[in-house]
């Protein structure tokens, strides 16, 4: 309020008495703006210009006014005694000095200012033929006046006829000091929401895979991978994670799980430790893990690409499967859920603190019964080598035993006779063809008078 009464009197000094001008009025204005909000908050500079628009041009020698905002919305940065930054011509007073005088007041919903170009030296004098920029006023929204917004807000920064005690006038000074009268133009902001942040995707997935069981007992064994990624936009980053949670079904009538280990990115952690917390548990149909990396939150760990979090160990119910035809198969799925476990487990991911759900994207197995034979292993040890070749002449010749004789039909013709004993040698030392089929345990693809009683290697 000083600052106020200081420039009225001040102001005074230069107006004649009782000078009051009227051919000549002026306009003082600000452009219209469009404001993108950023992190909650809007910023903005109101310059706000003069213009004589009536009557003969006169020079000019200072001015006063006060504009009001919505004080529920607007501030204006500074502080008392308020002095904004001059641009232009009224910069260019005084040798580049700027003005004499300029000061105002800032209030709660709005501000007032006062110019005397020259206190003494009256060829300090500024025409406003054209909008001329005088001021540049800071604007910034209040803390959390944008909290929740989702549309534009549109505001209007109108003149203040009753800032200030006693109130500032909008007036320009023209010629041997007479008051001319000014319009301030209320000018209106309009404030775009910054747009709503991506939400935050993380899924985690059980790996496809194939595995195998025998077929004649149904037992079998398998291990899948578990990753998490997450869907980080074209130039974003990924979040920084600190533990998750979640747990994994499975059909208990086909496979059982029977352990669950850390993965990789996991196993590094703490000088190689490990996560500090993990704890998975075992449950009919499924497990579960809950981990926490680090009580310090030193380690974190990034999903922009799939990484394996967990690895788990699985068997097959051997009674569901045994008696499966070799090479058929079934498939089961490892599906990520949530409520596993007696304190239903969730299916989250720690970014800030904070949990994210994570979508879940569920893994086939495809289980496929071993059994049959291998062609060429006519001993039926597991290896094929010269002894097979004798084998299968022991047992052509000196009625020696053999109890799978599509294993012994090295050429695969259908017949059990010496050419399958030349095969066989010239595939191990000059470098014939392999056995069909060799190295794996399959029934004959080419069935025929050859039967296969008992072919243990394949059980």
């Amino acid at each position: 309020m000083q600052s106020n009464i200081v420039f009225v009197t001040l102001l005074a000094i230069v107006l004649l008495p009782g000078s009051i001008a009227f051919g000549q009025t002026f306009e003082i204005s600000s452009t219209d703006q469009t404001v993108p909000a950023a992190g909650g908050t809007a910023s903005f500079t109101a310059t706000v210009s003069i213009e004589q628009v009536t009557g003969a041009l006169e020079e000019t020698k200072g001015f006063s006014f006060a504009y009001r905002h919505d004080p529920a919305l607007l501030e204006v940065v500074g502080s008392n005694p308020y002095a904004p930054n001059v641009v232009g011509d009224l910069a260019a007073l005084n040798n580049n000095d700027g003005p004499d005088f300029i000061q105002g007041e800032i209030f709660g919903d709005g501000f007032t200012i006062g110019v005397i170009y020259g206190f003494t030296d009256q060829t300090q004098v500024i025409t406003f033929e054209v909008a001329k920029p005088m001021i540049e006023v800071e604007y910034s929204t209040l803390a959390g006046a944008l909290d929740g917004v989702t549309e534009d807000v549109v505001t209007d920064i109108v003149q203040g006829n009753d800032l200030g005690t006693p109130p500032t006038s909008t007036v320009v000074v023209i010629g041997a000091g007479v008051s001319a009268p000014a319009d301030a133009l209320p000018f209106t902001i309009t404030i775009e929401p910054a747009p709503p942040a991506p939400p935050i995707v993380f899924t985690i997935s059980c790996g496809d895979q194939e595995a195998s069981f025998s077929s004649a007992t149904g037992v079998g064994s398998f291990t899948n991978s578990v990753s998490i990624v997450e869907d980080v936009a074209p130039g974003g980053e990924a979040n920084e994670t600190q533990g998750f949670s979640c747990g994994v079904g499975h059909d208990s009538a086909v496979v059982t799980a029977t352990a669950v280990q850390q993965g990789p990115v996991l196993q590094a952690m703490n000088g190689g430790s490990g996560a500090e917390y993990f704890q998975p548990g075992i449950e009919p149909d499924g497990c579960t893990v809950g981990c926490i990396y680090d009580f310090a939150g030193i380690d974190i760990a990034t999903f922009g690409v799939a990484t394996e979090v967990l690895s788990i160990d699985y068997d097959t119910v051997a009674g569901a499967l045994a008696g499966s035809a070799p090479g058929s198969s079934q498939t089961t799925n490892l599906t990520p859920v949530a409520g596993l476990g007696p304190n239903a487990v969730t299916l989250v991911i720690v970014v800030g603190g904070q949990s994210v759900s994570m979508q879940s994207q569920a893994g086939v197995v495809t289980l496929v019964a071993t059994g049959g034979f291998n062609r060429g292993d006519c001993n039926d040890d597991g290896n094929y080598d010269i002894a097979d070749a004798i084998t299968l002449l022991d047992n052509l010749f000196l009625d020696g035993e053999v109890f799978c004789d599509d294993a012994c039909d090295g050429n695969d013709d259908e017949l059990k006779d010496i050419a399958d004993a030349v095969f066989v040698l010239s595939s191990l030392f000059v470098n014939g063809p392999m056995p069909p089929g060799n190295g794996t345990c399959a029934p004959d693809p080419t069935e025929g008078t050859l039967g296969c009683e008992v072919f243990n290697s394949c059980l």
